[in-house]
């Protein structure tokens, strides 16, 4: 009964550490601006607006002045879920439409030739998505999430010489989750469902290099690990008379360390108006192995879980052009791949997408000390299996998710003082 009642709350309490994307494969985010999302994120060698806060800090060297930008990205997310009963009967469940707001907001300024400071809001981790808890089979599993994080990220930037520049900074991560699920019936449960809310935060460290070259631009950037902790409550509800898991609010804990993530971006200008630049991001998922749970309150007394995840580094390589038409109006397009780090024998409803391919494109507008971009992300998510990650216990069941596709709009307005 125990590990019944364990297997309940956990894949709620998970989310607490995951704070991820509508979008994202694992639950990393790289949408932190418009013209970022144009390019698929090559603005690493770039770094070259105020952006390069959460992109490469060490760029903000190049920016004049003071500049400032502000902006949202909206994700609509759209995935299928097949389900296998043990009649071998298929059900096939639709995502709830939703759009999710992911906001951003940067201020730099050069406070001579060799040092500037710049400071960033952005998100690097998210989820959302939904399900019709009377008509999903997997609800026992998970069938609303909405998690939401915030970073603030100050940075201070120093040119070494006229072609390197090198950047360090502190990153705050805060995250706020609030999950819901469905409770079985048997077994000494009597059905109803929960809903955990909850939230954590930690610290990270960021840096950055920046290197000119004649037609070329070098850039590397990083974001450390940030183990986060957090504390929070999960609500039973319509639960009936379950001597197991009775109505009623329970603590719950859990600590979990965030990945680092290191980029890297070559940008090559074949002329002044064109500009092309290959990046890759490093994710080391691999330090999420196991996810630790404290539940107190409960009829059991406190209880002590550790569910093993063993999430593998992944790798998102992407390409990305812009083209000046003139003074006023910009071009830009881009393609990325993104890799998944779920590892097969524990994948759940709570990311119903493997790899990730994402096509963008948009436009910037300059008009005296104002810059305003555009951009749109069509994303295509490749199939997840759940066949081998299927248990009673979880609440998975054999089956596969499907044509899984985010529209992503963004829009950044920018003004230099």
């Amino acid at each position: 009964m125990k590990r019944h009642f364990l297997s309940i709350v956990a894949s709620c309490v998970l989310l607490l550490a995951v704070a991820t994307s509508a979008s994202a494969a694992g639950f990393a985010l790289y949408e932190w601006s418009a013209r970022g999302n144009a390019l698929g994120g090559t603005l690493v060698g770039r770094a070259d607006d105020p952006s390069a806060v959460a992109y490469n800090p060490a760029g903000i060297t190049q920016l004049e002045g003071t500049q400032i930008a502000f902006g949202v990205s909206l994700a609509s997310p759209y995935a299928e879920v097949v389900t296998t009963d043990l009649g071998g009967d298929t059900t096939t469940t639709k995502s709830k439409d939703a759009l999710f707001p992911i906001p951003h907001f940067y201020v730099t300024h050069k406070i001579n030739d060799k040092w500037a400071i710049g400071f960033g809001e952005f998100s690097r981790f998210g989820l959302g998505f939904g399900y019709d808890k009377d008509k999903f089979p997997g609800a026992y599993n998970v069938y609303n999430a909405e998690i939401q994080t915030i970073s603030l990220n100050p940075n201070i930037a120093y040119k070494i010489t006229d072609r390197l520049s090198a950047a360090v900074g502190l990153e705050y991560v805060y995250v706020d989750v609030a999950i819901k699920k469905k409770l079985p019936v048997g077994g000494g449960l009597a059905g109803g469902k929960s809903k955990l809310t909850g939230s954590g935060d930690g610290i990270a460290l960021t840096a950055g290099l920046h290197y000119k070259l004649d037609n070329w631009r070098f850039g590397v950037g990083y974001h450390s690990q940030a183990k986060i902790d957090a504390d929070g409550e999960t609500k039973v509800t319509e639960a009936g008379a379950s001597p197991i898991f009775p109505n009623g609010t329970y603590d719950t804990e859990t600590a979990i360390v965030l990945p680092d993530m290191i980029s890297f971006g070559v940008t090559y200008y074949p002329i002044k108006e064109l500009s092309i630049e290959v990046a890759a991001v490093h994710t080391r998922w691999s330090t999420y192995r196991n996810f630790d749970l404290a539940i107190s309150g409960t009829p059991l007394g406190d209880i002590d879980k550790q569910q093993p995840k063993d999430w593998n580094d992944v790798w998102r390589f992407s390409i990305g052009a812009e083209y000046d038409i003139n003074e006023s109006w910009t071009v830009r397009g881009s393609y990325a791949y993104d890799e998944a780090p779920e590892n097969a024998k524990y994948v759940d409803y709570m990311i119903p997408a493997a790899d990730r391919h994402l096509i963008g494109a948009g436009v910037g507008y300059r008009i005296d000390d104002w810059t305003i971009d555009l951009a749109y992300t069509y994303i295509i998510a490749e199939s997840v299996n759940y066949d081998n990650a299927a248990s009673l216990e979880s609440g998975v069941t054999p089956g596969k998710s499907q044509n899984g596709v985010t529209h992503m709009g963004a829009v950044t307005v920018g003004y230099s003082f």
